[in-house]
């Protein structure tokens, strides 16, 4: 499959237009997935880590010694839930391509493990990077990630092209719409303080900010997408 090569430009609020679209047309399996990631997540930590926290606090010259029982179920509990965040984070872009592409998402596919090698290996080597720019004095982290942010909605709509293309693409967005491009970064960060200051609020902040990106990158790119696709087929007729 070919990719157009000449740029596509972002508008950051017709990403953010588009992206509630999507969203509101199949808004409940986004919100029930939500709820069951965040439910197990307490759950688990309720259920095992608490009670091993809050048991009886040591003096000063005591120490608590935790049994080897202890310790392995600690450590079954975090992997568990390191694996449950990275499978629903990586099905939140993939959810979110998918949706924006016009097509149906269901609650179980928050859940789905198939197709998630490449993505995984993209969004370590992403998580890397943006951390070992941080290490330097926080300023390349930044820029890293922001040169970065389009990767992980590019992994999924561009299964076939492999990483390094993937990055060189959302590296091309960049460039290509750097004012839309630190616009949709501000929308971002708007939508998870939002979300974070009313809580309930997550349950919508969070699925409109993977639209809105995923509809930018699909747009930035080239690749397919259903909502405001009529726009575009309009500008690219000649006459009008």
């Amino acid at each position: 499959m070919t990719h157009p090569t000449d740029p596509y430009r972002l508008d950051a609020v017709e990403s953010l237009t588009q992206g509630w679209r999507a969203l509101s047309a199949n808004l409940v399996p986004w919100v029930v997935g939500l709820l069951i990631y965040l439910l197990v997540t307490v759950g688990l930590t309720l259920l095992v880590v608490m009670p091993i926290a809050l048991q009886d606090t040591p003096g000063e010259e005591d120490s608590v010694a935790l049994s080897p029982a202890t310790v392995a179920a600690l450590i079954l509990v975090y992997t568990v839930l390191f694996v449950l965040g990275v499978i629903w984070t990586l099905n939140l872009y993939r959810n979110a391509v998918r949706q924006v592409q016009g097509e149906h998402v269901r609650v179980r596919d928050f859940f789905r493990v198939d197709g998630l090698g490449i993505p995984f290996v993209a969004y370590l080597l992403m998580t890397v990077l943006t951390i070992a720019g941080l290490l330097l004095f926080i300023v390349p982290g930044i820029v890293v990630a922001v040169f970065l942010m389009y990767v992980p909605y590019l992994v999924f709509s561009r299964p076939e092209a492999g990483i390094v293309a993937v990055f060189r693409g959302s590296v091309d967005i960049v460039r290509n719409n750097p004012g839309a491009t630190l616009l949709l970064v501000l929308f971002s960060l708007l939508l998870g303080a939002v979300g974070s200051l009313t809580v309930i609020g997550v349950f919508i902040t969070t699925p409109l900010a993977a639209c809105l990106l995923a509809h930018a990158t699909l747009k930035g790119s080239g690749d397919r997408y259903a909502y405001g696709a009529e726009d575009r087929a309009a500008s690219a007729r000649p006459g009008e």
